[in-house]
């Protein structure tokens, strides 16, 4: 029966010894992880601060003239007949209905359909 009671004894004072020793070493990983992550998201605020600053210094009136003039590129204000008004619809507005009326009685064409598919040509500014 003594033999018994101190095999008992020893197992559970194992036990609890491993769970102690188990407990550490995930609080050691966990240490770690909380630490790689902290570097990481350090590196990352400073590489975000460094991507804010040059699109800052990217959209400089300054610099946006800077590049114009050394690529000759003239630029001019648009005359009235460059610019076009365009109404702010409001839903429920006779405008949108009307606009909507005349996109249904558009007719159907099998073209359409496949029209996203083609190219678009965009506008570029002229060098002189």
């Amino acid at each position: 029966m003594r033999l018994f009671k101190s095999i008992a004894s020893i197992t559970v004072i194992t036990l609890v010894a491993l769970i102690y020793v188990h407990q550490q070493v995930e609080l050691v990983k966990l240490s770690y992880s909380i630490e790689t992550k902290e570097k990481k998201l350090k590196v990352m605020l400073d590489h975000k601060g460094r991507l804010d600053y040059n699109i800052d210094n990217l959209e400089a009136p300054s610099r946006l003239e800077n590049v114009l003039m050394s690529k000759n590129i003239d630029i001019a204000f648009p005359g009235k007949h460059h610019v076009m008004n365009v109404a702010k619809l409001t839903p429920g507005s006779a405008d949108e209905l009307a606009l909507r009326a005349s996109s249904i009685d558009r007719k159907f064409s099998i073209f359409g359909i496949i029209d996203f598919l083609s190219p678009r040509a965009e506008a570029q500014a002229r060098e002189k």
